[in-house]
């Protein structure tokens, strides 16, 4: 089986006194190897810059998978 990183992309679900409900915030084109760190370096400024706080931060890779016949 051959693995080919494909693309990475963060999730970040906040809420806030101007939501009725949670918001759902997609980051796009995020580096192979997003480090945790870097993850809550994102949060802070999401978090600096609007009222809202963050519920959850998600990290999502595709690969594509080939399989050995």
């Amino acid at each position: 089986m051959i693995k080919t990183w494909m693309k990475t992309g963060i999730s970040i679900t906040m809420e806030g006194p101007d939501h009725a409900k949670e918001v759902r915030r997609s980051f796009s084109n995020v580096a192979k190897n997003v480090t945790a760190d870097q993850v809550g370096e994102l949060v802070s400024a999401l978090e600096m810059v609007s009222a809202d706080t963050v519920l959850e931060a998600k990290v999502m890779t595709t690969e594509k998978v080939v399989l050995d016949k």
